[in-house]
């Protein structure tokens, strides 16, 4: 294979890998909150925007070094969620059509959040970028790669694997497993149902805030991000099926390489539509998603 073609074949295959292990994680936030509460969190894209926002704010506004806002952005994110379910998010538990509420309110705080962000952050930048965390670059064979994005690849990765291992051992993860599976007989074993709930909606908001913040370190973004990652996260939550991690890590990569390999061959803006059309199909095939639980 000719150098060139080398360059553009690694390219695609770092790009679709970062990408759609972003995709995969914030979809997962989603999927949990969908799967656990029935909650279809119509707002995830602007939190993902806001806590990228929020670094960058820190960073290079305020001179923080980016450690430290980044650890400070993902603890500021689980207290604002656990205000949040605590003043809003709990008193809609008991609703018979509770899907339906949580997604009317939820478009609500997004239209509330993307007010916010006309009024303040607009004014600064069309583009933003959150400072690299490390320095330097590193040679894949011939095509070199920041060690930043590197990092956010390993961070990515690291995060999906921890998921995977506390909902399979951790007895949080193993109660979170059983409300996905079937909420009446998880009560009848003990498990405090509201109390999964709370926990649920907390880890699927800072899960969002986490992605923002690697999506910010690898690549610019701009205010739209959010409608983006919003109906992104959400097709790949429906095709991998609600509550499903293993779906969303899978369909969250093939949507990687989908906006990956078609974003070389053409533009970022058929990327899209690629894989929406490869939701749609596969959805025709399998409506329930394929990994369903």
């Amino acid at each position: 294979m000719s150098e060139p073609n080398l360059l553009v074949l690694l390219s695609m295959l770092t790009t679709g890998i970062l990408l759609g292990l972003i995709f995969a994680l914030v979809a997962s936030g989603v999927s949990i909150m969908y799967g656990c509460i029935w909650l279809p969190n119509a707002s995830n894209g602007q939190f993902f925007v806001l806590a990228a926002l929020l670094a960058w704010s820190l960073t290079s506004q305020l001179g923080w070094r980016v450690s430290a806002a980044l650890i400070a952005i993902l603890a500021v994110s689980g207290i604002f969620a656990i205000i949040l379910e605590y003043v809003l998010i709990r008193r809609l538990y008991d609703s018979p059509n509770r899907n339906i509420d949580y997604f009317v309110v939820t478009l609500g705080l997004t239209q509330i959040i993307s007010g916010i962000f006309g009024f303040t952050y607009s004014h600064y930048s069309d583009q933003y970028i959150i400072p690299p965390l490390v320095e330097g670059v590193t040679f894949i064979g011939p095509m070199p790669t920041t060690n930043n994005r590197l990092l956010v690849i390993a961070v990515a990765a690291t995060a999906i694997l921890a998921l995977f291992a506390g909902f399979r051992f951790h007895r949080i993860g193993r109660a979170i497993r059983a409300v996905f599976q079937n909420r009446e007989a998880a009560a009848l074993r003990g498990v405090d149902v509201k109390g999964v709930y709370r926990i649920a909606f907390i880890l699927g908001t800072v899960i969002t805030a986490l992605g923002g913040l690697l999506y910010g370190m690898a690549y610019s973004f701009d205010l739209g991000l959010a409608w983006t990652m919003s109906v992104t996260a959400f097709a790949i939550m429906i095709v991998g099926g609600p509550g499903s991690i293993l779906g969303a890590l899978v369909v969250g990569l093939v949507f990687g390489f989908t906006q990956a390999v078609v974003s070389v061959f053409s533009s970022p803006t058929m990327a899209t539509f690629a894989y929406l059309i490869a939701m749609l199909a596969i959805l025709l095939v399998k409506p329930s998603g394929v990994f369903s639980r």
